[in-house]
């Protein structure tokens, strides 16, 4: 729906899982082999019983990938023609005079519908994840988990939609760019917030230097090889173990509210080598200016949506206007066609968001191995090992399909990561790395 583009810009991160505890069975072992001989290459592979989860799993991933949206796609539909919006503005209009009481009042009413309806699909998806170990959060805290969700969805796509149609209203041509200039402050205000606003909502934060400064000293390590300057203040743990059981890393906000966090199950679970990889990574994001250029790319995709909304409300409102009870594109009745709009533009334009964020991740991968080489012993090994980790950790499928990757993974498949770690080696071939020039510690 609608937050395929306003609550992704709310809740998104750039961010890449770390890796787990070592199970029987997985792929960890020493760099070296008790003779003293290099340590033959890691498959990524998964025990018989991960193996058969991983596979239910990817197979209603398989499936989710379209379906949802579609059911997205259907809710709507069904609020146009049951004539569930234009009952709200009848509602509204005996309330109040006012417009834009009026549209107070219908606005939040279609968006909480609308939202509300995805609540089936949303519970499904935390009985598989509670099913499977990958979550432990209890039903009840959910729920209220979930209920801020929604109240937050309410809240910004309300405030968008008034912007849109205040710019309907004064501009009929041209309200997809106008309705745009003024969404864009808004969202980008929202990102700024989301580190210091929405996620202590969601998780606790505390500094990073507090509960572990050995590794902070580690990580300093790897922002000097950058040449950066992260200080510690922007470093935090979060408390993702009384929700989860994987291991994560993030980094998030821009400006005054960038940070890097780190899950308090990576510092439990990993060795300080993996976690200088995965923060390697992260800092990648900070460096290459992920944050930003994923902040650009959903603008864009929003601006676009808009102008492809634009071009067919009016047909389609000719075609179907009357059976709707939608009185014009100004009807605040006309709601649920216009994020159908977006939402259809949102679902076709999946592979192009999801092929921009995976290029993004591929970066910060090869510059988080740059920026540990040398300061960690057998690196290239290391992240292959954070990433046969993080497979069975997370239950990622081996034979996953090019297709289903391309389509829903906005992360390239474990399998290729972490052969891609074990490949990359510019040094031993006389070459410069692409991103971290300097290989010795200053």
């Amino acid at each position: 729906m609608f937050q395929r583009i306003a609550v992704v810009a709310l809740l998104s991160v750039l961010c890449v899982p770390a890796v787990s505890q070592p199970t029987p069975g997985s792929a960890r072992a020493d760099s070296a082999g008790a003779s003293g001989a290099p340590a033959s290459r890691i498959e990524y592979t998964l025990p018989p019983d991960k193996l058969q989860k991983a596979h239910a799993l990817y197979v209603q991933a398989e499936t989710f990938q379209i379906l949802e949206p579609l059911y997205g796609i259907a809710v709507l539909l069904g609020i146009l023609y049951f004539g569930v919006a234009a009952r709200f503005r009848d509602f509204a209009e005996r309330k109040s005079r006012s417009v834009w009481v009026r549209g107070s009042i219908v606005l939040p009413l279609f968006v909480a519908t609308a939202a509300a309806m995805s609540l089936p699909i949303d519970a499904y998806h935390h009985h598989v994840s509670f099913s499977y170990g990958l979550s432990i959060e209890g039903w009840g805290a959910w729920l209220l988990d979930w209920l801020k969700t929604l109240l937050l969805t309410v809240a910004l796509e309300t405030v968008l939609l008034l912007l849109l149609y205040l710019m309907i209203r004064r501009s009929p041509r041209w309200w997809w760019f106008y309705g745009w200039l003024m969404c864009v402050p808004v969202l980008v205000f929202v990102w700024f917030i989301q580190p210091v606003v929405v996620e202590p909502m969601f998780y606790k934060f505390t500094a990073l230097e507090r509960s572990n400064p050995e590794l902070v000293a580690q990580i300093e390590r790897v922002v000097k090889r950058g040449g950066l300057d992260i200080p510690r203040s922007r470093m935090y743990s979060m408390n993702a173990s009384t929700k989860l059981t994987g291991d994560n890393a993030y980094v998030s906000g821009f400006g005054a509210s960038k940070r890097v966090v780190v899950w308090d199950t990576t510092q439990k679970h990993l060795t300080n080598p993996e976690i200088m990889f995965v923060f390697g990574h992260e800092m990648g994001h900070y460096v290459l200016g992920h944050i930003v250029k994923g902040i650009v790319l959903l603008l864009t995709l929003l601006l676009a949506s808009l102008y492809v909304s634009y071009l067919c409300c009016g047909w389609m409102l000719r075609r179907w206007g009357a059976a709707w009870r939608i009185r014009d594109m100004s009807d605040w009745a006309s709601a649920p066609l216009l994020v159908l709009l977006i939402s259809l533009f949102g679902f076709v334009s999946t592979p192009l968001q999801n092929g921009i964020s995976r290029h993004f991740e591929h970066q910060a991968d090869t510059y988080g191995l740059e920026a540990i080489h040398g300061l960690v012993p057998d690196s290239q090994r290391v992240a292959a090992q954070a990433f046969q980790i993080l497979g069975e950790n997370w239950l990622d499928y081996p034979d996953m399909s090019d297709f289903v990757e391309w389509w829903g993974w906005d992360h390239p498949a474990t399998r290729k990561r972490l052969d891609y770690a074990q490949d990359y080696d510019p040094w031993a071939q006389g070459k410069e790395p692409e991103f971290v020039k300097s290989s010795v510690e200053h």
